[in-house]
């Protein structure tokens, strides 16, 4: 079987003052080493978004560390979609809390960023800066991976976009200013030509997924739409389908009706390819069908089905024979 995705050093690259000065400025805020969120001030006691039970805290305690000492101890690198190449995850080294890694698009009419991660070095906001064509925005598909998104969009100069139904988990929110571009968002947000983030609940009530258009591209390249999914909808290890949880790390699945939700808030939308947050959890064909099977295994498994088998069905519980 081909490797999905191939290695690429990140390419050295000239750091912008606004970088330099956007990650000094927020050097020694702290963060939480096991989620990555990124506080104003240490709070009390246990993080906050881990002691929610969608997310855990170790029990030898709360640790903390800062942006700081993250960006003088990690390294990143690019782990390059091997049937795509204008779409890369971007690889933190050693790993981090939950270690996700933002996904980079690379559009005709610009790049952008899928999620963040709380190490945000000088090296990775150089070259960050110097694409062509130029990095146009942020969005975030959820909490868990708010992280340090301020200080990446600071850095970059770019919009971040954060679904304004998770608004009260952001807990840099005080810390916005009037120069900085954060815009709140609800239902569905265009970011640019083909590129629309959409609200699908579950995980969280402002759980998103990002859909491009690839179809609308110029140039050679799969021309099928590509959802990506982070924590929304997980694709499976056997790349075969997804699952839908309320809680990963504690294994509590999501209530059926808000998994038929979640696949049923895109489904007009066209696509075949789907990538969680992390480089090996890809779908190269077939998604939506997946998705649709995927729905059904869910609501069997739970003991429900939907009316007439559809999506727009109405939920009720499974006969048994």
């Amino acid at each position: 079987m081909s490797a999905l995705v191939r290695h690429q050093d990140l390419p050295a690259a000239l750091v912008p003052d606004r970088a330099v000065q956007a990650i000094a400025a927020d050097a020694n805020l702290p963060v939480c080493a096991t989620c990555g969120t990124q506080y104003s001030d240490k709070p009390k006691g246990i993080c906050p978004c881990c002691e929610d039970d969608r997310q855990w805290y170790p029990v030898t305690g709360q640790e903390w560390t800062t942006l700081g000492e993250l960006a003088s101890t990690r390294t990143h690198s690019l782990q390059v979609d091997t049937e795509d190449e204008r779409i890369a995850f971007i690889e933190c080294s050693p790993p981090f809390a939950i270690n996700q890694t933002p996904i980079l698009l690379n559009t005709h009419a610009g790049h952008y960023v899928w999620d963040c991660h709380a190490p945000f070095t000088p090296g990775l906001a150089g070259y960050l800066s110097s694409l062509q064509p130029a990095l146009q925005a942020i969005a975030i598909s959820h909490p868990h991976f708010f992280s340090t998104s301020l200080v990446w969009a600071r850095a970059l100069g770019v919009p971040l976009y954060i679904c304004e139904t998770d608004k009260e988990w952001y807990q840099r929110h005080g810390d916005i200013q009037a120069t900085d571009d954060v815009r709140f968002w609800t239902g569905r947000e265009t970011l640019g030509p083909g590129v629309t983030v959409v609200q699908c609940g579950g995980h969280f009530p402002g759980s998103s997924i990002l859909h491009w258009d690839r179809g609308a591209e110029p140039g050679d390249g799969p021309k099928t739409g590509l959802i990506l999914v982070a924590d929304t909808m997980m694709v499976r290890l056997d790349r075969r389908g997804f699952t839908f949880m309320w809680s990963y790390p504690n294994m509590i699945p999501l209530r059926p009706a808000d998994a038929v939700n979640v696949v049923a808030a895109i489904d007009d939308l066209e696509y075949g390819a789907a990538s969680s947050t992390w480089p090996n959890r890809m779908i190269r064909r077939d998604a939506k069908l997946f998705a649709h099977r995927s729905i059904e295994r869910y609501l069997d498994a739970t003991g429900w089905e939907l009316e007439g088998g559809q999506l727009g069905g109405k939920l009720q519980p499974k006969a048994r024979a």
